[in-house]
Order: structure tokens, then C-alpha cells, then sequence
């Protein structure tokens, strides 16, 4: 990974985080309105608003490390602890695939070239086969 640009996209994500959650929340929340039975509504934030933070934005912020250190594999144990929490919850893999597909989608969008481009479609597709590996393992 060139770090200038993982530097650079790291800091792109940081500036428009906001509303990148933001939108990535809605979408999952017209999507999949039962992810709202599952938040713990508190009375200052809207079902997007608390969406975002106990999810987006976490991935948001693994993202930026994992661009920051050049380590892919510190998703690995947040995608663990979310297989052994979230289900419990109602939140499935299609859900979290959906939110990780949806913030790549959005990160696209913003203004970065194509060398960041392509470093966020790797972190993206890692993302994305963790999510099956570790679903698989724990459907066994």
C-alpha cells in the first residue's frame, strides 16, 4: 500500500466522516428497518445519528488505522467480536456486508485519486471476505 496515499485517504475520511456515516446510516436504515430494533435509542440521537456512531463510524475509524498502520489484519478482531455480538442483537452478515459495501460506495464518491481509489477497493474486498470467512466458520 503507498502510504502517501493511504495518509492521504486516511485524512479524506476524517474530514468528510460526518457525512459519509451519515449517509451510509440512512441507507442501512431504509434498507433494513429492523436494524433499528436492535440500537438503544437515547433521547438526543436520531436512529441515523446512533446508528452512525455505534456503527459506521467504527468502521470509519478501523478503516483510517488500518491506513494509518498498513495492517488489514486489525479488522480481523473487530469482525470476530461483531460475529460473536451481533447476531445476538439481529444485526446478520448480510447487514454488516451492506454497511461495509455501502461505505466503500460513498468513499468512491468523494474527491481522491486513483491510487487511493484502489487502496480503499483492497481494504474494501478484505473487508469483505473476512466478513464470509468468519460467518462461515461460525455457522458450523
Amino acid at each position: 500500500m503507498d502510504s502517501a496515499a493511504a495518509s492521504q485517504l486516511a485524512d479524506t475520511l476524517s474530514a468528510h466522516h460526518q457525512s459519509l456515516c451519515d449517509h451510509v446510516s440512512a441507507r442501512l436504515l431504509a434498507e433494513y428497518p429492523e436494524i433499528a430494533q436492535s440500537l438503544r435509542l437515547e433521547e438526543n440521537y436520531t436512529p441515523v445519528r446512533r446508528l452512525s456512531a455505534v456503527a459506521v463510524e467504527r468502521l470509519n475509524e478501523l478503516v483510517r488505522a488500518i491506513l494509518i498502520f498498513d495492517l488489514p489484519s486489525l479488522a480481523d478482531q473487530e469482525l470476530e467480536w461483531a460475529q460473536g455480538v451481533l447476531p445476538r442483537n439481529g444485526v446478520k452478515s448480510e447487514h454488516q456486508m451492506s454497511m461495509v459495501r455501502w461505505f466503500f460506495e460513498e468513499v468512491r464518491k468523494l474527491p481522491i485519486s486513483p491510487i487511493e481509489q484502489a487502496i480503499a477497493h483492497e481494504i474494501e474486498h478484505y473487508f469483505l471476505g473476512r466478513i464470509k470467512q468468519i460467518h462461515k466458520l461460525h455457522a458450523m
